[in-house]
């Protein structure tokens, strides 16, 4: 990966890790409207979901980059950062097929817990929509185009966003 690469995977970083906490203080700023206790309860809370959700979205890109010499900067026609040559599946990718939509998800509800207010949960909500969209319109498409058997058996083996649990 070039230094161009890097730069992308640097801006959309910051866009999601700080856009996101300054637009949710916004409109926390607003309307302040509990919907967990006010207590350690819901920081704790927040605190562990943010950085779960952090994790995954760390993983996700080392994954990428390693294992699929490529990045997730990548909207379609909109090249941004070099495409990934191979299919990953290994790593967070074997839990999920957007294992970096759902740490964006997980990031923001977990600020929306420490936060504590109910209108901030519009963030996560609307990050739900746009990774749905981003991954049935764009990403599944591409994937399958390219990877066409490959990606077919890992869609049948591994659910789109929250991991299934194993016993």
């Amino acid at each position: 990966m070039g230094l161009r690469d890097y730069l992308f995977l640097s801006l959309g970083g910051a866009a999601f890790f700080l856009g996101s906490p300054a637009l949710m203080l916004c409109i926390d700023y607003w309307d302040h409207a509990p919907f967990l206790p006010d207590s350690v309860f819901s920081t704790a809370l927040g605190a562990f979901s943010s950085a779960v959700g952090i994790f995954f979205c760390v993983w996700a890109n080392l994954e990428l980059m390693r294992r699929g010499n490529g990045g997730a900067a990548v909207l379609g026609p909109l090249k941004l950062m070099k495409e990934t040559d191979r299919l990953v599946t290994s790593g967070p990718y074997a839990l999920s097929r957007n294992p970096m939509h759902l740490g964006i998800m997980l990031f923001q509800l977990g600020l929306s817990c420490a936060i504590n207010s109910l209108w901030t949960l519009v963030v996560p909500l609307g990050m739900l929509c746009f990774s749905f969209a981003l991954a049935v319109f764009v990403d599944e498409p591409r994937l399958r185009r390219d990877f066409k058997e490959e990606y077919d058996k890992w869609s049948q083996e591994v659910p789109r966003f929250l991991p299934k649990l194993k016993y």
